[in-house]
């Protein structure tokens, strides 16, 4: 038989799982939904450049077009007075040849399209054209002598000035000038313009992003600190994250709560070790005999239970011992009861390497022990077991004031033969042990029907078993 060391209740209490992390719900990754802020603050920032260099784009094209317009009509007013004054003469004396050779310096000014010197009484007195007829596109504006002042159009400008002599009015000049060229310059100013908007707009991309990664990874340091704590609940993880003053202060603070949370892991662990050790000792109080180490009678009930549960599916059979100590009353009288337990403590141990480690061996109390065997096979396995037992325990036992000489009465009743109920069981087994003790002692005994009528007083009829029992035969 296998030795067999004392063993602790399988129905001890245990610790409550923790949740394992891994089950929890993770945080949102980044998506549309959530984007990272990293990207939040670089597309916050490219999106805001844009618009202000689009703005400044567009202020800077129409304060363009304003200087460009005015400037257009200070050209053409200094030129329309520098030809109304000469003109005067010509008007005068109505001279049409000295007012085209007049009008014919406008040559000189390249935005003038054409030109038109009209008499008080509306006859064209000279004319100018700066093309052809045949090159000559389209006008913009049709000269006429009764016009004053600006007259604007998308596609040119005319400017009407009276061609006074002495205050008194004496003729019309009128002009035209194309609007094309002040376009193209336009045109080259905003193009000029957008490509520095770009260049600076290509800047501000790499700016910002070294702007959105100095203020975003000090905080993906804290949320990977935070994650790593989560997951493998390591209170011991520090952030070292650096930059503005509210990300040091929020990490300054989430140091702190690890700080504090170490300090509790610790004291929980430490309580959770005290609670282990006290479930322990109240296991050890509850079902284990304090001075053999040996279940005690609360953990035999349970067992005893359970083996007839599962009696009725196994092949072979099964069996209760109830073991009664002959003359122990006799040790606790003569040498005191420290003897007496450690008598006790002596048969406990002969049991456990005498039987199995799957057959359970419980102490009911005083000098009473009981067995649960199971898979036992036959009834003449049973009777070697039993034989063996009563050897074994019958032996001499070295204690302090002297060998002494204690043996064994064992009732033995199988289940679920015998008994399918745990108190007919317990019961039977009882009567068989008084049969054993009534028939001299120092042996066993197998309950049968005709015991539950009354204890006789005759000895029991199977002969003792030789002290030489094979003790292999226990292993079947």
């Amino acid at each position: 038989m296998k030795n067999l060391r004392p063993r602790r209740s399988p129905v001890a209490p245990q610790d409550a799982a923790p949740m394992d992390p891994a089950a929890a719900p993770l945080p949102p990754a980044p998506d549309a939904a959530h984007p990272p802020i990293r990207r939040l603050i670089a597309t916050f920032g490219l999106w805001l450049t844009g618009a202000l260099l689009a703005g400044f784009t567009l202020v800077m094209t129409l304060h363009e077009l304003n200087n460009r317009h005015h400037e257009l009509k200070d050209s053409l007013r200094t030129v329309a007075g520098i030809i109304a004054t000469n003109s005067e003469a010509a008007v005068m004396f109505a001279s049409d040849r000295e007012a085209n050779d007049i009008l014919a310096s406008l040559r000189a000014s390249p935005d003038v399209l054409q030109a038109r010197l009209f008499t008080p009484d509306g006859l064209t007195l000279g004319a100018y054209n700066r093309d052809t007829p045949e090159q000559r596109p389209d006008t913009c504006h049709t000269l006429q002598p009764d016009g004053q002042g600006w007259l604007t159009r998308w596609c040119g400008v005319a400017f009407y000035l009276p061609v006074q002599r002495h205050g008194e009015r004496v003729g019309t000049l009128a002009l035209e000038a194309e609007l094309r060229p002040m376009y193209l310059a336009l045109a080259r100013s905003v193009g000029f313009s957008m490509l520095v908007a770009l260049l600076a707009f290509g800047l501000s991309v790499l700016l910002w992003r070294r702007v959105a990664a100095r203020i975003a990874d000090p905080l993906a340091e804290l949320v990977d600190a935070a994650l790593h704590v989560w997951r493998h609940e390591d209170f011991e993880r520090r952030a070292s994250a650096a930059g503005a003053a509210e990300v040091v202060a929020l990490s300054s603070a989430f140091n702190r709560m690890m700080e504090q949370l170490q300090q509790r892991d610790v004291r929980l662990h430490h309580e959770l070790g005290q609670r282990r050790q006290a479930e322990a000792r109240l296991n050890d109080l509850a079902y284990f005999d304090n001075v053999t180490g040996l279940h005690n009678r609360h953990y035999f009930m349970e067992r005893i239970s359970q083996a007839l549960a599962r009696a009725g599916t196994q092949d072979s059979g099964s069996a209760l011992i109830y073991i009664d100590l002959d003359g122990f009353k006799r040790v606790n009288d003569t040498l005191g009861h420290d003897q007496g337990d450690a008598l006790l403590r002596m048969v406990g141990e002969r049991l456990q390497q005498t039987l199995r480690g799957s057959d359970v061996i419980c102490r009911l109390g005083g000098d009473e022990f009981a067995v649960i065997l199971e898979q036992t096979g036959s009834r003449a396995q049973l009777e070697v077991v039993a034989g063996l037992l009563v050897d074994v325990l019958s032996q001499p036992y070295a204690l302090a004031g002297g060998v002494d000489h204690v043996s064994a009465s064992l009732g033995v009743c199988t289940f679920p033969e015998q008994a399918s109920e745990r108190e007919p069981l317990l019961r039977r087994a009882d009567q068989a042990m008084y049969q054993a003790k009534q028939a001299g002692k120092r042996r066993y005994h197998f309950y049968a029907p005709k015991d539950d009528a009354a204890r006789s007083d005759e000895p029991a009829s199977q002969p003792k078993p030789p002290r030489s029992a094979p003790r292999q035969m226990l292993d079947c």
